[in-house]
């Protein structure tokens, strides 16, 4: 309380106490809620009185002594004189009766002992706490308070509101009586709590952290001590700054604890009631939850929101719940929590809420628990809830009763754990397979598990499972007595996967899966027989098919064929999967909102595998800080044994990135670190095993790279999926047989490369004349390296473009054609320098003709790039092929015009450029599609 109000209470004690020296006896009852001062205001006032003048007993009464017969008479003659205790001994021995109660005439005896005694000197009697009191000592007190009025004794009790106890207060008695007194403590207002708190901190903190301490304490003074106990203890924390709000924390705690406990067991147990509840539901659940009358907890719920602890039947504070709760043992805590889940059942509360209760008990014994359990996680899972609905399914696989529902609540249970994190559905597929090979399993589960097994790098189990499935929906639908063609000498016929796959599992379905499984393990092609269904092949072989180059035409109509159709997992996966990812990009750019949707599902690894596949787009744009940036963010995103195989694909890109830039310890590190043993089996291992090609390359080990690459033929090979248009793995095993000075192997392996289809696409073109180039004579060089350059133009690959111009810029230099190779050797510098291939660029750097800032991009360089805007369609074109070292009459030749013409606007070209001939020419001018004309013939023109 404030001191100004203390200071009057205890004016008026010592009034009354005056009174009582005259002999004016009096009776004093300081009320108010728990812990709001009246002990702290007894002791001050006998602190004050107490001495030669005024004899002081006291007692404290408790909860544990009010069984105890005369308990608190006891205390308070013990310390009376010899003389008095042994008369009070004699009196409690006389009228003591057969069952240990005090007989009739002990309360006389008892008062006629401390009338006596005050007659040699005034006595003032405090008890603490009288609420408590055993029943006999408090009718003794009450028998002396009606004997007080002329005697020299000031009683003073301090007696809590107790709001729907049961057992009246003694103010109830003595208010009657003349010389009976009533003091009330109410709770502090904000200027009090202003002031507590300034006892204990700097008087501005004190001001400032007032308002939210009412708030959560409602004034009650023991909890704002307590409040400054925790702030003070966060402020003393080492390396902290002093918290600038409210701190509540552990002694907050303990003190909401021990105001309950000093409360009647009613209050407890609705504290306790509402606590478990954990929303303000009004009296009646509370009641009922704690056994007891609705009109009584309705009062003991607001003797609880007096104390501060409750506002409105609800905590003030969430650590004030957890700190009841904590005060149960887990047991009684765990009960608590099953009779509130089975309150809300019957009373049809919401499955979440049941859910939580079931879940804090950590077991049920209620038949509907399971369901309960299953339809919240179902509900936690739309909203975005994993983790809850992941321990509502981890429980009810617990309360599963039959082999049935255990498998089910297994494959739920996987399900959500595969959508948090792909590495926590390990663990459960052991399990999964058998139950799906016994039949336990529907068909929707079935091929979720297949997709995780191969996720994981397990196809041999997945294609066993595949088989299984397929034969038994194929004997499922046979006529009566007899097997397919696809369940012929297996057996299962009858097999229990037959009865519980064919509502559930289409063979196009099927198919999807199996296609799947073709594309990521092509070791396993055509070993999972699917038969042959009446559905035919399903759309997600057409698209895969398409896409990986096997043939087939597919495009935007059946995009939108498959969104509603499919799950975007089945597709993705397979999309992900292709060896060439620039075919996705090429060939299937409506295969890009596919992956968008996925990235946007509610799945979260699939955004991780979208940033996987735009870092290997921006690394075939030549994007080479993006590429390595995205990559590292995929692989940020989950741990790495959550990619699975799929890990190839980002690692395979950054190690890629980090050889093109020069980081070759970068990219060791990334070779240190473990992969999925089934890696190799999948086209995510060939990706693995060319980008670590390269890096052996670049640090001079041929020998290990020719082994990567040969290793990847030699895989395609025995998955029969060899061929030129599907992975140029001849390309970089040549550039290997190049390095060891094996030109001839060389030589063969690049033929076999361009013995394929010749349309495959440029940029294969222009690897394959490349590293053919080097095979050659150096006189043979510069026309093969000029179509290469062409080919990487016409494909985008700006990586390779600068890697194809630096060996361009070497084969004229070869041959003593320096005006040809100095516009190559700044054009390749260029393209590498914007790709950001740092080990190229310093390797063409003391080749440059000059360093000015023209060859740094900067200067001189930026007003051509204005002045080329100028350039007519024709004029840029022929500018271009001449910045490339090409002649006037090649030009002419190459544009069908004549020399004359080619003459004319170079002419022009030079005069708008401010050049003076055609090895002055900036380096950006190439060849655009999109300004490229066919250039009529002057003297022809009509």
């Amino acid at each position: 309380m404030m001191l100004v109000e203390r200071d009057r209470h205890l004016a008026q004690l010592s009034g009354l106490l005056e009174d009582c020296l005259r002999g004016a006896g009096s009776v004093v009852v300081v009320r108010g809620p728990v812990a709001v001062g009246k002990t702290e205001l007894l002791h001050t006032f006998a602190e004050r009185v107490a001495g030669p003048r005024v004899r002081f007993l006291s007692a404290a009464a408790a909860p544990a002594e009010q069984h105890l017969p005369l308990g608190l008479v006891g205390q308070l003659l013990h310390g009376a004189g010899p003389g008095y205790a042994e008369r009070v001994e004699t009196a409690l021995g006389a009228g003591a009766r057969t069952d240990g109660r005090a007989g009739p005439r002990v309360p006389q005896e008892v008062a006629r002992v401390l009338l006596d005694m005050s007659a040699g000197r005034p006595l003032l009697i405090g008890v603490d706490d009288v609420y408590h009191a055993d029943p006999d000592s408090l009718q003794c007190l009450l028998f002396l308070a009606r004997r007080l009025r002329r005697s020299r004794i000031m009683l003073v009790l301090t007696d809590q509101d107790r709001c729907g106890s049961a057992r009246p207060g003694p103010h109830t008695e003595l208010s009657r009586h003349p010389y009976g007194h009533q003091i009330r403590l109410d709770p502090l207002t904000c200027d009090g709590v202003a002031a507590l708190l300034a006892q204990e901190l700097d008087a501005h903190v004190a001001h400032s952290l007032a308002p939210a301490a009412a708030a959560v304490t409602r004034g009650n003074p023991l909890l704002v001590r307590a409040l400054a106990a925790d702030w003070e203890a966060a402020a003393r924390a080492p390396g902290r700054e002093p918290p600038r709000e409210l701190v509540v924390h552990h002694r907050f705690a303990e003190r909401v604890v021990t105001c309950l406990h000093r409360l009647e067991p009613d209050a407890l147990t609705v504290a306790r009631a509402v606590a478990v509840l954990g929303e303000p539901s009004g009296a009646d659940p509370v009641a009922r939850l704690g056994g007891l009358g609705r009109v009584e907890t309705g009062a003991l719920l607001e003797l609880l929101d007096e104390a501060g602890v409750l506002s409105r039947g609800r905590y003030r504070h969430p650590v004030a719940r957890a700190a009841v709760l904590r005060d149960l043992a887990a047991h009684e805590r765990a009960d608590w929590h099953r009779r509130a889940a089975r309150l809300l059942h019957a009373d049809g509360g919401r499955p979440t809420a049941i859910a939580d209760h079931l879940l804090a008990a950590g077991s049920a014994d209620e038949p509907w628990a399971s369901a309960v359990l299953q339809e919240s996680a179902a509900s936690a899972t739309a909203g975005g809830e994993l983790d809850f609905a992941l321990d509502c399914l981890e429980l009810a696989h617990t309360l599963a009763d039959d082999e049935q529902e255990r498998a089910m609540s297994r494959a739920v249970l996987a399900e959500a754990e595969w959508r948090i994190d792909p590495a926590r559905a390990v663990r459960h597929l052991g399990q999964l397979t058998d139950a799906g090979q016994r039949g336990l399993l529907p068909g929707r589960h079935a091929l979720a598990t297949l997709e995780y097994l191969l996720w994981h790098g397990r196809p041999d189990e997945a294609a066993t499972a595949l088989t299984r499935i397929s034969a038994a929906r194929d004997a499922a639908e046979a006529p009566d007595g007899r097997e397919t063609r696809a369940g012929a000498g297996t057996g299962l016929g009858a097999d229990p996967v037959a009865q519980a796959l064919p509502a559930f599992v289409g063979p196009a379905e099927l198919d999807d899966v199996r296609a799947c499984l073709e594309l990521c393990y092509p070791g396993r092609r055509r070993t999972a027989d699917t038969g042959t269904g009446a559905g035919g092949p399903s759309l997600v072989r057409a698209a895969l098919d398409a896409v990986r180059g096997d043939g087939g035409v597919v495009g935007e109509h059946v995009w939108q064929g498959l969104r509603p159709r499919v799950p975007l997992s089945r597709l993705a996966l397979g999309l992900l999967a292709l060896a060439r990812p620039e075919r996705l990009l090429r060939d299937a750019p409506w295969c890009l909102p596919l992956l968008e949707d996925a990235a946007g599902s509610d799945e979260p690894h699939w955004p991780g595998l979208l940033t996987a596949a735009r870092a290997d787009a921006a690394r075939l744009r030549g994007e080479l800080p993006a590429a390595a940036e995205l990559a590292s963010a995929a692989l940020r995103e989950h741990s790495r044994s959550s990619w699975g195989v799929l890990i190839g694909a980002p690692l395979a890109c950054l190690l890629t990135v980090a050889v093109e830039t020069g980081r070759f310890e970068e990219a060791a590190a990334q070779l240190a670190m473990p992969v999925p043993g089934a890696l190799l089996q999948t086209p995510f291992g060939l990706r693995y095993l060319l980008a670590r090609g390269h890096y052996h390359l670049a640090v001079d080990r041929p020998y290990a790279a020719l082994s990567d690459f040969q290793t990847c033929g030699q895989l395609l090979r025995e998955w029969s999926d060899d061929g030129p248009w599907q992975l140029p793995w001849r390309i970089d095993a040549a550039q290997a047989l190049l390095r060891l000075g094996r030109r001839a192997e060389a030589h063969t392996l690049l033929g076999e490369q361009l013995d394929g289809p010749a349309a495959d696409d440029p940029v294969t073109l222009g690897r394959a004349l490349r590293q053919l180039a080097a095979a050659v004579e150096p006189h043979e060089r510069p026309t093969l390296l000029g179509d290469a350059v062409e080919a990487l133009q016409a494909g985008g690959d700006r990586l390779e473009l600068a890697h194809a111009l630096a060996d361009l810029a070497l084969a004229h230099h070869a041959v003593g054609d320096s005006r040809r190779a100095r516009p190559a050797l700044r054009r390749a510098w260029r393209a590498a320098r914007e790709c950001h291939a740092d080990r190229l660029v310093k390797s063409l750097l003391p080749g440059l003709p000059d360093r000015s800032p023209d060859a740094a991009g900067g200067g001189p360089a930026a007003l051509d790039e204005e002045r080329a805007a100028d350039l007519s369609a024709a004029e840029y074109r022929v500018g271009s092929l001449a910045a490339q070292g090409h002649s006037n009459r090649q030009i002419a030749g190459r544009l069908c015009i004549t020399v004359s013409t080619v003459e004319q606007h170079l002419t022009q070209v030079y005069r708008k450029l401010g050049v003076r001939s055609r090895t002055d020419l900036p380096v950006f001018l190439q060849v655009d599609d999109t300004r490229t004309i066919m250039l009529p013939d002057p003297a022809t023109t009509p």
